[in-house]
């Protein structure tokens, strides 16, 4: 780590809205102001940056692998395309940031705040978001006025065990083989979400959108599907006997096969091999 004399500390501030492409590695700047600064392609790699402040700042393809970040606040900063693999993001604040295209793999963003921020195309593979907060976050694709579709945000392997994801939108995201056990999903936007053999016990799914979503493998003991909409959703073969409030209209709509599993207030009628109603057991 290299020591930054504190008396450069204010000249780094005073310079920070000219500081892009500038190679500050390895580099001790916990708790400096960097607010409204630019740092487009500045390198920060392996920096120590804890409780630092780039409120507002442009950050476009910096380089933040393996910095410590903890309780730094990007709240309303430009982050597109920026580099935060292996970074320590734990308790940071990235309130109606722009992180579309971001890499942010294997990081720790333990008890992050991502509320409003935008991933569209941001890759959280194996990133650890334990009790994070992403309220009404914007996890999906999107056309542009060229007709182009961003991708949804990769979350394969995420943790976001008791993460909030109220009213987040998913659509399309990439969500398999991730930890959501206790996670807040309500009134989130699941549409078409890859949930693959994720692991959602004790989740809250209550008013989700879940049509055409993808929840094969997926563990649902406990889960609240309370005013779910589950059109189209791919159940086929999952061990639904533990969900909780899960309607007949909720299944009936749902493509379920004879081995899905299904609560024992529910009753399934087959009506055809594939053709089926379900009804509340009286």
């Amino acid at each position: 780590m290299t020591e930054i004399d504190k008396n450069d500390l204010p000249m780094l501030q005073e310079s920070k809205k000219n500081l892009s492409s500038k190679n500050l590695s390895h580099s001790n700047l916990d708790g400096i102001d960097f607010s409204f600064g630019n740092f487009i392609s500045t390198n920060f790699k392996e920096a120590s940056l804890k409780n630092a402040n780039f409120t507002s700042a442009k950050l476009d393809s910096a380089d933040f692998t393996k910095t410590d970040l903890s309780c730094t606040n990007f709240s309303s900063a430009k982050l597109f395309k920026t580099i935060l693999f292996q970074a320590n993001l734990s308790e940071a604040n990235f309130t109606e940031s722009d992180l579309m295209g971001a890499n942010l793999s294997a990081a720790n963003l333990s008890n992050v705040n991502l509320s409003r921020c935008s991933l569209i195309e941001a890759n959280l593979i194996d990133s650890d978001l334990t009790g994070a907060n992403l309220k009404e976050a914007k996890l999906v694709g999107r056309f542009t006025r060229e007709g182009y579709f961003s991708r949804g945000a990769n979350l394969t392997r995420c943790i976001l065990k008791g993460a909030d994801l109220t009213g987040a939108d998913c659509h399309g995201a990439d969500i398999p083989d991730t930890d959501l056990r206790e996670a807040n999903l309500s009134n989130a936007n699941l549409i078409e979400a890859d949930l693959r053999r994720a692991n959602l016990s004790g989740a809250n799914l209550t008013g989700a959108n879940l049509n055409e979503a993808n929840l094969r493998k997926t563990i649902l003991a406990g889960a609240n599907f309370k005013d779910a909409t589950l059109s189209e959703t791919k159940l086929t073969g999952v061990d639904l006997s533990q969900a909780i409030n899960l309607s007949p209209e909720e299944v009936t709509s749902a493509i379920i096969d004879k081995k899905t599993k299904i609560p024992d207030y529910l009753e399934i009628v087959w009506i055809s091999d594939e053709a089926h109603e379900c009804k509340a057991c009286s």
